[in-house]
């Protein structure tokens, strides 16, 4: 006859580690309002790794009544930008007993709606929206639904919890570094006007241009969206003017990749005819040839900190962060120089 290996229980351990069971529970529900020293913790911590502890998920679930489920929602799952992010989110969750849910709208107000009810039903802790238009319903909908969420990339206005880059000062930069080059011609591959990254980038071109006494011509700001074909379709327009720019600052990498491969098909140099810059840093942006000069930023930041604030709204009811604003940083490849 066998011997019945003993299940791993709170009150085991914590006669172990000589603390409460409270104790340890709350070392595994990482409670940011726990008080322990750095030893009774880092032995607490080392007896759930020796005995590979899992708190039992729906006891856990209905003791608390948590589901320890969150969720993100993006607008384009092809887009690296929002993988990343992703990656960012899940980390952070992980270390924090969540699981992350992830859902993507395609760009479609309806099927964003439709995700927003899916998760409420399914009654998930928060959420982490990466789709956010401008004074966006959807936005105001959480709000009235009391769910606690965090914007990430995009800002809906300035009541939001929001993670993400100073994209006026990125775009700035990127203008400023091709007048640096002596283009005076410079167009923009402008987002739309409804969405937060997109009017942010647009103002930080225009002011760039203004600073160096150069007023912006209508014509040379294309709506191109976020999209490679579009981002096409948009540098080919540009190319038809009667005098076409010798340089570009798109609203992201995708649009600059598409603007990229219609100046290469056209028989274009880069740079020597048209130079290029994109924004994000998205990983297919350095294996082009040339290598896209962009900007880069810490999008898997943007998912750990966006989680950060998200678990410790839950957990506390407060946020200690309105909003974190990460800074962008040139980086400078063969498109322009």
């Amino acid at each position: 006859m066998t011997d019945t290996p003993t299940r791993t229980t709170l009150k085991n351990l914590a006669a172990r580690a000589g603390v409460h069971p409270s104790t340890i529970s709350r070392v595994v529900n990482n409670d940011p309002l726990l008080r322990v020293s750095a030893e009774t913790r880092a032995r607490i911590e080392a007896l759930l790794q020796e005995t590979g502890y899992r708190p039992d998920a729906v006891a856990r679930s209905l003791k608390l009544r948590q589901t320890f489920v969150l969720a993100m929602v993006i607008p384009d799952i092809t887009n690296p930008l929002f993988a990343n992010i992703f990656l960012g989110i899940e980390d952070a969750a992980s270390e924090r007993g969540y699981s992350v849910l992830l859902a993507n709208t395609g760009g479609s107000p309806e099927r964003e709606r439709d995700h927003l009810r899916t998760v409420q039903a399914r009654r998930v802790d928060g959420l982490i929206l990466a789709s956010a238009m401008l004074r966006d319903p959807s936005v105001s909908w959480l709000r009235e639904q009391n769910m606690a969420h965090v914007l990430v990339n995009r800002y809906s206005d300035e009541r939001d919890l929001f993670v993400g880059a100073d994209d006026f000062a990125g775009a700035r930069m990127a203008t400023e570094h091709l007048l640096s080059l002596g283009h005076r011609r410079i167009a923009h591959l402008a987002g739309g006007h409804g969405i937060s990254t997109a009017v942010e980038r647009r103002r930080g071109y225009l002011t760039a241009l203004r600073e160096a006494g150069i007023e912006p011509e209508p014509a040379l700001v294309v709506e191109a969206g976020y999209l490679e074909e579009t981002g096409r379709e948009a540098m080919e327009r540009l190319l038809e003017l009667p005098e076409p720019p010798t340089a570009v600052v798109a609203v992201n990498d995708m649009a600059a990749i598409g603007a990229h491969g219609a100046l290469l098909d056209r028989g274009m140099r880069i740079p020597g005819d048209v130079a290029l810059v994109g924004y994000n840093d998205v990983p297919l942006a350095s294996r082009l040839e040339p290598a896209l000069t962009t900007l880069r930023v810490p999008v898997k930041d943007f998912g750990r900190i966006s989680a950060e604030m998200l678990i410790e709204r839950i957990q506390t009811g407060r946020a200690t962060r309105q909003r974190v604003i990460l800074q962008p940083e040139l980086i400078v490849r063969g498109s322009t120089v």
